[in-house]
């Protein structure tokens, strides 16, 4: 088989919400999609990726550089024994004359085309993505299919709310509780205590029994950060999100040394170098926080599966792993490699919200896709700007 094209499309999110450290009006995301010479009812069989959401799309990278390596590579170099596409061996090719280190946005550019090879991959062996994964790592699988743990995500700051922010916030948290998600987690700002311990609280009494954590994007001021954690603690929230900047480990190690409760970082690393620094010198704490590097911007499966490898020989389990993303191909990692939960955006009207259509969420559980491959085509938001890709192969 031979790659026929690839096609990635910068899409503009514009989502009128923000962070601590960002915010989306101007963010975008990439759409890919490759396409092979494998026919099925006379149409090529194509892979698809999108996005992580919280970075910019990765056009410019894709374009100058990492697609036109792939596609100039010979065939054979793609291809495991079977003669079907192998991510690993394209990464490898993908990598050809790239320095070790200086990570940087690199990662996302190749994980993206890796994701999208994955799809690609487990459609032309008529599987879901999920199971495929399971197989090639050695995992059981189940003929009922699999079922993962998932959590809400939601809670942003929303322009022009003002005095109404709160009761914004409230209803956000409901609404995720009304759709299943037991565990909830909102973002906060870190630079004032009492704004921070107000939306916690608007949010644990919305979620009505349900759990909620809190996320500061690294953007906790060191001043206040003592009372900050004591008050998280008193308030019993489920975890606290990169409290300290991503790579500054000394900070991170004397959070979690006086943290009472769980703390949650990685989402910003994005390489096993990185992660094994986080490994050695972050402090964190195998019999409760938890670990987010996020796979699509690592490069992929395949480095994540290294980090992962390094994380359980040093006494961590697959159920502190917890990759950002709240895209469906972290789902299907989740799934098949057996992690602790998976992260969905709960507002169903963004257009990476949610997962397949019509999936339910029952206890924050939910049952992975039986479709081929990742099953973007059974998500009709994303499928807007992913489908055209495919459709054509004239210029």
């Amino acid at each position: 088989m031979k790659l026929l094209a690839i096609r990635e499309q910068t899409i503009p999110l514009s989502a009128p919400m923000r962070n601590a450290s960002v915010s989306y009006d101007a963010m975008t995301a990439s759409a890919l999609c490759v396409i092979s010479d494998c026919l099925v009812d006379g149409q090529p069989v194509v892979g698809f990726a999108f996005d992580s959401i919280g970075r910019y799309g990765k056009g410019g990278l894709l374009r100058d550089r990492f697609i036109p390596r792939l596609l100039a590579a010979d065939a054979s170099l793609l291809l495991d024994s079977s003669g079907l596409i192998d991510p690993s061996a394209c990464v490898a090719v993908l990598m050809q004359n790239e320095k070790e280190g200086g990570h940087g946005e690199r990662p996302g550019a190749v994980g993206l085309i890796e994701a999208a090879l994955w799809d690609l991959r487990a459609k032309l062996e008529g599987k879901p993505l999920w199971r495929v994964l399971a197989q090639q790592c050695g995992r059981p699988l189940t003929a009922s299919g699999a079922v993962f743990s998932v959590y809400g995500s939601c809670g942003h700051f929303r322009p022009g709310r003002g005095a109404a922010e709160l009761d914004g916030l409230a209803a956000e948290v409901a609404a995720a509780r009304a759709a299943g998600f037991t565990t909830v987690k909102v973002k906060i700002g870190g630079a004032n205590l009492e704004d921070d311990v107000a939306r916690a609280r608007a949010a644990i009494d919305a979620a009505a029994g349900g759990r909620i954590a809190v996320d500061v994007n690294g953007k906790l001021d060191p001043l206040i950060e003592v009372r900050w954690l004591e008050a998280m603690g008193a308030l019993g929230v489920a975890w606290v999100e990169e409290p300290a900047s991503p790579l500054d480990y000394q900070r991170l190690a004397r959070i979690a040394a006086m943290s009472p409760i769980p703390v949650a970082t990685g989402e910003n690393l994005f390489s096993w170098d990185d992660a094994r620094n986080l490994l050695r010198y972050g402090g964190l704490r195998p019999d409760r926080d938890l670990i987010q590097v996020d796979i699509s911007l690592s490069y992929g499966i395949g480095e994540y599966l290294r980090i992962l490898e390094s994380f359980e020989s040093a006494g961590w389990s697959r159920r502190a792993m917890v990759p950002h993303a709240g895209h469906l191909f972290a789902a299907h990692a989740v799934a098949g490699l057996g992690l602790g939960m998976h992260e969905s955006a709960s507002d169903l009207s963004l257009a990476f919200g949610g997962l397949w259509d019509g999936t339910e969420i029952t206890e924050s559980c939910a049952k992975a896709s039986e479709a081929p491959g990742v099953g973007f085509e059974f998500k009709s938001r994303l499928m807007q700007w992913l489908r055209p890709l495919g459709e054509s192969l004239s210029p």
